[in-house]
């Protein structure tokens, strides 16, 4: 009994292998129909092929070249006309706060030629804060002496050795390089050049301010901008390419997927 099922498996194992040997020459056998003349299907998503908004790098760097433009390149109108109007009001302050500037340092210099004797406009910084701070060229004369006395006396061990004559010498040596003698004609006018002074720093260092505006506003944008383009580009940042074609054991399938960094 035993052997006549040892016998019996035996010929169902050796059938199933000759069934097998016999299939396989006739799928082998099936003709392929057209398939050198058969189209291939290539649907595609390249992100460098698709007209889509400008890269974050250059949305920066049209920001930090004109605050706004990098925000208009990218479709966002209205908040890029917010900037350009910021942009112009800078620097329109700016013009103005120069300008004001200018205008009130001709007043002042003209206000020392005027009521302080002064000869000239157009002297150093330095000559003109002098004149805003003594009444006259004697004050300031004697300011600086007494500064010399200190000097060459040691802080006053060597008082008896200081004569008139080398205070003079220490003054000429350490005053003002564009020096001259100046006398205010009253105190009213002295401090009408004072004001007009002040005013005219006042106006430089706002304009100075705008300048700083100016900078932030370029940082702003750009930062703006940045967000912006980052968020408009996701989508673009990964592509895609499937392509479909016909081939003798069916249907050949591929895909490629791209990222740009």
């Amino acid at each position: 009994m035993r052997c006549a099922v040892l016998c019996t498996m035996i010929l169902l194992v050796t059938a199933a292998g000759v069934r097998a040997d016999e299939l396989r020459p006739l799928r082998d056998g099936v003709p392929v129909v057209a398939t050198a003349a058969a189209p291939e299907l290539d649907w595609s998503a390249d992100p460098a092929s698709v007209d889509g908004p400008i890269s974050p790098a250059k949305a920066v760097l049209y920001s930090l070249l004109l605050p706004g433009l990098g925000d208009y390149q990218l479709g966002n109108r209205s908040r890029a006309v917010g900037f350009f109007i910021a942009e112009g009001a800078i620097w329109t302050a700016y013009g103005v706060m120069k300008v004001q500037g200018h205008q009130r340092e001709d007043d002042y210099q003209q206000l020392a030629v005027q009521f302080a004797g002064v000869s000239r406009t157009g002297h150093s910084d330095d000559f003109y804060a002098k004149l805003r701070e003594y009444a006259s060229s004697d004050a300031y004369a004697a300011d600086v002496k007494l500064d010399g006395r200190a000097a060459l006396s040691d802080n006053g061990k060597y008082l008896d050795r200081i004569g008139a004559d080398a205070l003079d010498r220490y003054f000429v040596e350490n005053r003002l390089a564009d020096y001259e003698p100046w006398q205010w004609t009253s105190h009213e006018r002295q401090l009408q050049y004072s004001e007009m002074r002040s005013s005219s720093k006042t106006s430089y260092r706002r304009a100075n301010y705008m300048l700083a505006a100016a900078a932030a506003n370029r940082v702003v944008s750009a930062v703006v901008a940045y967000a912006a383009a980052r968020g408009a580009n996701r989508s673009q940042t990964m592509g895609y390419q499937m392509n479909f074609a016909p081939s003798e054991h069916g249907l050949d399938l591929s895909l490629t997927v791209t990222r740009s960094f």
